[in-house]
């Protein structure tokens, strides 16, 4: 008679069948060194790790970003998930490895959480009462279906949606109350919130409380009612545990364009319901081909596809004598499907419009695809437990699932890009060009901090967002957290509402050019005759389809200037800022009701002792009471002193910086001392004391 195995060796199987899965869903990812996620992943994430690294390398903590926007918190920065674990580790890898492997790093990173999703999921699945074979089937769907498959180049949705099934595994569990549960339930969804995007965060705080007002209650803790008191009491601790994140992000937010995102979505957002014919046909849309591509929005949000077998399984469970989990996850998954085509229906659209503009403009209902996925996932778990009565043929229906998501989603656009075939930009060169690059470090390298580099309209958005990457800072950006002072100034050359976030220079002769510290303005065409009438623009050089024009006119970064015109707030300044007869080398435009500021002399003059993103000293000589102007954005926790006596800062010319200086030699000193982080941390710290002691 033979010994039965094990039980964690018998389920060690599939958990190794998992693992292994994603590793070769992903092989040319974790494998091929030619190989990474594309798009956003590239150019929105790459830069922001970037800059954490070269900050680490330096030995400091990274807090601002001197390269993007004329300057912007990074650590407020959601996207840069810096206090993001997994994010952390591989930017300190990336520090010492070097910025060449650090894309490589992030995106195995990405890999092994996804990983860990499928793992979670399956123990997910065995809390539900089925048989191994069948959760190794619903944790399969997971990980390598839909949302995994098609969100490769958003890492923070990625990183977000590896918490939920652990979240809804704490949520099952509160119906026989621990308290080391409720305190790995508010750790996973604090997780959310650090993963860097605050939409699929919602998602998971969202999903949690539906999931445990579905609930049945346990035999040991009634009323049902405890179990969402009990989830809120985690939510809220979650948003204590993630306040160094949370706090400084809604700072932020507040000091946006993110503000006035409702502007620009009108009812919402959300998936077209024709994307659900991608469950079926998966390439209904032509999303496995950029260039056939024809669907109505992103074609991220147009894949939905989670196998045919799993698709099946999953509705089995919902129409074939549907036991009590089945129910609870058909109802989930129908509030979810709905809520994730958002103003795409009536309803949706009701819903959205009732919300507060506040609330409406973080939803973004097409991140709610994630919850899709896995309730999409444990009902073909649960369909699999009652529709297969053995073992083996779940084994084999499993073996189909897996072998189908790899070979139609494996590979695909959306989850892979060649850096052979798509070079794009890096530290070194520009499509495998390195001549641009030098050209452009020979133009704005005149200067101690360098001089900024812009972009004209058809040069590629990715240019706005790769300072930290080439080492060069630029003006502009491209980011949905762009500054709104920054933005008001770069409409004095650019048309467009105030929402925008990338506003390519439009008009090369606007002044705002030069006081903005731009000496190189990227171009794909040869500029106009009205254009190069500009004082100063010429053409310097030309390189791989490029013409870098240099502005000789361009101010330096910290300058005194002659007159000062108090206004009473921003938008009065900014509207000066964008005349056509603004002159930023004579004129400061500060925000300072009822304060007289005297003429500054001619004869005065500045030099930079020392720059760095934390701190700038200034040298400063100036023959009567003068006003410093520094093209540096204005920010809350930027300090100056004049030898080391605290000074006051003003708003000027709507996005920057200025400061009162005496008359005679003086030391001038900028500093960022970021108070929100501080007592943001501070709450995190104990709110994470807390929950180690309820933890052990």
């Amino acid at each position: 008679m033979t010994a039965k195995p094990r039980r964690w060796s018998s389920l060690a199987s599939y958990r190794l069948a998992l693992v292994a899965a994603v590793l070769v869903f992903h092989r040319r990812i974790i494998f091929d060194p030619d190989f990474i996620f594309p798009w956003d992943f590239r150019a929105v994430h790459v830069p922001l790790a970037t800059l954490i690294a070269n900050s680490f390398r330096r030995g400091e903590f990274p807090l601002w970003d001197p390269y993007t926007y004329c300057g912007m918190p990074i650590f407020a920065n959601i996207q840069a998930a810096l206090f993001y674990p997994p994010v952390l580790a591989a930017t300190a890898a990336g520090a010492v490895l070097g910025d060449h492997v650090l894309p490589k790093l992030l995106a195995i990173s990405v890999v092994l959480q996804i990983a860990f999703a499928g793992l979670c999921a399956f123990e997910l699945m065995r809390k539900l009462d089925v048989r191994p074979a069948a959760a190794w089937i619903g944790a399969s769907v997971y990980e390598l279906g839909c949302f995994f498959a098609a969100q490769a180049e958003h890492m923070g949705a990625m990183q977000g949606a590896v918490w939920l099934p652990i979240i809804w595994l704490c949520v099952l569990q509160l119906r026989n109350f621990k308290r080391r549960w409720l305190a790995l339930l508010a750790l996973a969804l604090a997780m959310t919130v650090f993963a860097g995007l605050p939409q699929v965060a919602l998602a998971a705080f969202s999903s949690a409380l539906c999931l445990a007002i579905l609930l049945p209650s346990g035999a040991g803790l009634r009323p049902a009612w405890r179990i969402p008191a009990l989830t809120l009491l985690a939510s809220l601790w979650a948003v204590l545990l993630a306040a160094v994140q949370f706090f400084p992000t809604a700072e932020l937010t507040n000091n946006s364009v993110a503000k006035y995102r409702s502007e620009w979505l009108g009812s919402g957002g959300g998936i077209p319901p024709g994307a659900l014919l991608s469950l079926i046909i998966p390439n209904y849309w032509g999303v496995f081909d950029p260039s056939k591509f024809h669907g109505p929005t992103d074609l991220t949000f147009l894949y939905l596809y989670s196998s045919l077998l799993g698709l099946g399984l999953a509705l089995g469970a919902i129409f074939w004598k549907p036991g009590p989990w089945a129910r609870v996850f058909a109802v989930l998954l129908a509030i979810f499907t709905l809520a994730m085509l958002g103003d795409q229906t009536a309803l949706g659209r009701a819903v959205l419009a009732a919300l507060p503009v506040q609330l409406r403009i973080g939803i973004h209902p097409e991140f709610l695809f994630c919850v899709f996925s896995l309730s999409l996932a444990v009902l073909a778990g649960l369909g699999a437990e009652r529709l297969l009565p053995s073992s083996r043929l779940q084994i084999a229906a499993g073996i189909v699932i897996v072998c189908d998501l790899i070979l139609v989603s494996s590979g695909r656009p959306m989850n892979q890009n060649s850096t052979r075939l798509d070079p794009g930009i890096t530290h070194d060169s520009v499509d495998g060009n390195p001549e641009i690059l030098a050209r452009l470090r020979e133009v704005t390298g005149q200067s101690l901090p360098p001089y900024r580099y812009d972009t004209s309209p058809g040069v590629s958005f990715v240019w706005s967002g790769s300072g930290p990457v080439v080492g060069i800072p630029t003006a502009n950006g491209c980011d949905p957290l762009a500054p709104e002072r920054t933005i008001e100034a770069r409409r004095a050359f650019a048309s467009g509402p105030r929402w925008g976030t990338c506003y390519q220079v439009e008009n090369p002769r606007s002044p705002v050019l030069s006081l903005m510290n731009v000496r190189a303005l990227l171009s794909l065409t040869d500029l106009d005759g009205p254009s190069l009438e500009a004082p100063g623009l010429r053409l310097a050089s030309q390189s791989g389809g490029y013409k870098i024009y240099e502005n000789t006119a361009v101010l330096d970064r910290f300058f005194f200037v002659k007159h000062v015109h108090p206004v009473d707030s921003l938008a009065l300044a900014a509207a000066i800022v964008q005349s056509p007869d603004f002159r930023p080398s004579e004129d400061a435009i500060v925000e300072a009701p009822g304060e007289r500021f005297e003429t500054s002399a001619s004869e005065s003059s500045v030099r930079v002792v020392s720059y760095s993103p934390l701190g700038v000293r200034l040298h400063t000589v100036a023959s009567v009471p003068s006003f410093l102007v520094a093209a540096e954005s204005y920010y809350p926790g930027w300090e100056a002193s004049i030898d080391g006596t605290p000074a006051r800062l003003y708003p000027t010319d709507a996005a920057f910086r200025g400061v009162r200086v005496p008359a005679g030699k003086h030391t001038v000193d900028f500093r960022f001392v970021p108070r929100t982080l501080y007592r943001s941390a501070a709450v995190s710290v104990i709110a994470l004391a807390a929950l180690l002691a309820c933890a052990i």
